[in-house]
């Protein structure tokens, strides 16, 4: 538990993305917290209150639980379909009643104990530490975020859903004329049928419910109303379909077949939008329609009809474990077209699952968003090392998961316990040095996703990792 929860030592940092369907394309920010020093309790944390959210009828996991619970509503002539969205909901959400709801749900829960060995009262002292910590770093400056849950932070979205449970239980039992008969929420988006002479009054009610709390309301035109992916379509004879909702930005561009990618993230688009297109669709006609728009839009990508049919194939059903045979621990590798396949089944023959990760991609080298972490503040990383002096040509190529910095610190002292460094020992014999200006790494190469020593020998490691990989 204590390495698990150990702090790491990345600033967080802030970004925005681009609303392109929005007018004016206003920013979405992000906050990148990854390896931060809340995020390892953060994470945790997720683990622990992540089943209490959803034991609420009127939560939605996802587009296909939304589709079976309203498939079958009938939307009477005096009743409308709304739905409400929730402004800047994390920067809202007051911490401090946000840690009292949390409290109580967890001093009602019976299986706590099953999931953890803290209390409630560490618990919500962690939670405290991890939603307060807001402080991040934008063009070489720090700042704080001064209202609502750390924006971020892994836990902040199920505080959130809990805080939003107690919002909306308030605002249906409290109001006084007649509520909605179906409110159903996805964290801050929530899909109402009411009757017509209701709906203004109710608007006004919730947003007096929660000071820190305020709706914004989209009506249904036409007898539509898009809700997450979906589009709900009021009949004719009142009874509710739905289809495939697409922004107007949309442009149907997806993954290229002929892009340096592994067969399975090409086969893996055609998948998702197979599935959405037999799951979404209410009728018979809508099915058909999406089905036939999806084949339409792949073609247009560079998809020849062999992956489309290979796509609907069922999956191999994966071997069972027994008790003395264990799946093994799988790998990921970077992926270079022709090479990363033939490590694949060379893996199989031993039933190591490989991964591919794509290195080099239109995104890297054309967006950046976030500000570039200097060299010494990179963790997880291979580096190399070269002698400064120009008659010596010793090298040293390694690998650290903690920064940079740090790591090149332990290089040049002796240490205190265990082996020395074979860098220190060259310094010390030689009266040599090396500048951290010349240091070289590769950052996209993450240790943990070659974590390759578990299952090869010291010298193919050495002779695989440093010499095929780097080389490429």
């Amino acid at each position: 538990m204590y390495y698990r929860l150990y702090p790491g030592d990345a600033i967080p940092c802030i970004y925005g993305l681009p609303k392109v369907h929005k007018q004016e394309v206003p920013l979405r920010p992000i906050v990148c917290s990854t390896d931060s020093i809340t995020y390892n309790v953060a994470k945790y944390l997720k683990t622990i209150l992540a089943p209490l959210v959803g034991n609420t009828e009127h939560h939605v996991e996802n587009t296909q639980d939304f589709v079976e619970k309203v498939k079958h509503l009938l939307v009477d002539a005096d009743d409308t379909i709304v739905s409400y969205d929730v402004v800047s909901l994390f920067t809202c959400i007051p911490t401090e009643e946000a840690l009292a709801a949390v409290r109580r749900r967890l001093q009602e829960d019976n299986t706590l104990q099953e999931r953890t060995k803290l209390t409630p009262s560490h618990i919500c002292n962690l939670l405290d530490i991890c939603l307060n910590t807001t402080y991040f770093k934008f063009r070489g400056n720090f700042y704080r975020q001064i209202h609502g849950c750390a924006m971020g932070s892994p836990v902040s979205p199920i505080v959130a859903n809990l805080y939003m449970e107690e919002v909306e239980k308030k605002a249906l039992t409290t109001f006084p004329g007649k509520p909605p008969s179906h409110w159903f929420r996805y964290v801050d988006d929530t899909f109402v049928k009411i009757k017509k002479q209701d709906l203004e009054a109710f608007t006004s009610h919730i947003n007096a419910v929660d000071s820190n709390i305020k709706f914004t309301r989209e009506d249904s035109k036409d007898n539509q109303l898009a809700f997450l992916d979906c589009s709900a379509i009021i009949g004719e004879d009142g009874k509710l379909q739905l289809e495939v909702y697409r922004k107007p930005t949309h442009t149907d561009q997806y993954l290229l077949f002929d892009s340096n990618h592994p067969l399975q993230h090409k086969l893996g688009v055609i998948r998702t939008l197979q599935h959405r297109a037999e799951e979404v669709p209410t009728s018979s006609e809508g099915k058909k329609k999406e089905t036939q728009h999806v084949q339409k839009a792949l073609s247009a990508c560079g998809y020849p009809k062999w992956a489309l049919n290979r796509a609907k194939r069922p999956k191999k059903q994966e071997k069972r474990e027994t008790e003395t045979e264990k799946r093994k621990n799988g790998v990921s590798i970077p992926y270079v077209s022709g090479l990363s396949e033939k490590l694949q089944r060379i893996f199989r023959q031993h039933d190591i699952p490989v991964f591919f990760k794509p290195v080099n991609t239109l995104r890297q080298k054309l967006v950046h968003p976030k500000d570039k972490m200097p060299t010494e503040k990179q963790s997880n990383v291979v580096y190399s090392i070269r002698c400064s002096e120009e008659s010596c040509n010793e090298h040293y190529i390694g690998e650290t998961k903690q920064p940079l910095h740090k790591r090149l610190y332990q290089h040049r002292r002796e240490a205190t316990s265990g082996p020395q460094s074979a860098v220190h020992l060259h310094l010390k014999a030689t009266k040599h040095k090396f500048e951290d200006s010349e240091i070289e790494n590769d950052f996209r190469m993450r240790v943990e996703t070659l974590d390759l020593r578990k299952h090869c020998p010291d010298d193919y490691f050495e002779d695989f990792y440093y010499g095929s990989l780097l080389d490429e």
